[in-house]
């Protein structure tokens, strides 16, 4: 098990900060993104994704309305969940056959079997976030944390 919190002080940081966890990434974690309203759960998204394919990067939005996006990458397939309106959602199809990322995540995803990186994010002072970052299940994303964060 990996924690580690810290301050992102503006957008570069936040993008600095995707693309340390981007190279960590083997496409069979679930990200889980927690955090209010406007605290940077998709925009942190857009960076991860364009840190895998820049391409595929143009077309991240937040799937609020469709709940689910998913995008074909050169090195794996992403699948990215937003479940503000939506509760009890089974993510079983697709764990393990992709990088999943879930917006307002439902607290039986920690029960579940592949690597997670649970990310919350905390707004203060205008543009500054705390980041408190938690792996559970992935030994190789804890040990290329631990070097690149």
């Amino acid at each position: 098990m990996f924690k580690k919190e810290f301050v992102i002080e503006n957008l570069e940081q936040l993008k600095d900060f995707a693309n340390k966890i981007s190279k960590c990434l083997q496409g069979n974690e679930i990200i889980l993104l927690k955090g209010d309203l406007g605290s940077g759960k998709t925009t942190f998204t857009r960076f991860l994704v364009e840190n895998i394919d820049k391409e595929a990067a143009e077309y991240v939005n937040s799937p609020t309305f469709n709940i689910l996006n998913e995008y074909d990458t050169e090195r794996f397939k992403i699948y990215h969940l937003d479940l503000y309106r939506v509760k009890n959602f089974d993510i079983s199809d697709i764990a393990g056959r992709g990088l999943v990322v879930v917006e307002w995540p439902d607290t039986t995803y920690y029960e579940l079997d592949e690597p997670i990186i649970d990310i919350s994010f905390e707004i203060f002072e205008c543009e500054k976030r705390k980041i408190s970052l938690y792996v559970k299940n992935g030994e190789s994303v804890e040990e290329c944390l631990k070097q690149g964060l």
